[in-house]
């Protein structure tokens, strides 16, 4: 699923405040992690999985829809930054490369586009 509607499709189930780090801990180090809290619920199934949005600077920032379970991760979704948010995102973390979280202004971005 890589198109605009399937993404549109899953958005009630996206957990604005996870991050991939986060998503990372929870699904494929669970065994190293001993932390657990309303915002970082333990696994408890095969079932079990998180759909949330980074953007991923290894190239072009894009926005990127993951749905991460214990088994590994899949993009959904991704969608190339406007080049004014994209040049001001990069300034703020510094050029680093990654998979990184989202801003508010972000947010907003996808919000305006993906709910209309």
């Amino acid at each position: 699923m890589s198109d605009e509607s399937a993404c549109k499709q899953c958005l009630h189930e996206v957990n604005w405040a996870m991050v991939h780090t986060d998503a990372v801990t929870m699904y494929l180090e669970w065994g190293t992690n001993n932390w657990c809290d309303s915002l970082r619920p333990t696994v408890t199934g095969s079932d079990d999985d998180s759909i949330y949005f980074v953007v991923d600077t290894w190239e072009e920032p894009n926005v990127v829809l993951i749905i991460m379970t214990k088994y590994g991760s899949t993009t959904l979704y991704e969608h190339k930054l406007p080049y004014n948010l994209s040049a001001q995102y990069v300034h703020a973390i510094g050029g680093l490369n990654g998979m990184h979280a989202l801003t508010p202004s972000i947010i907003t971005v996808l919000e305006e586009d993906l709910y209309v």
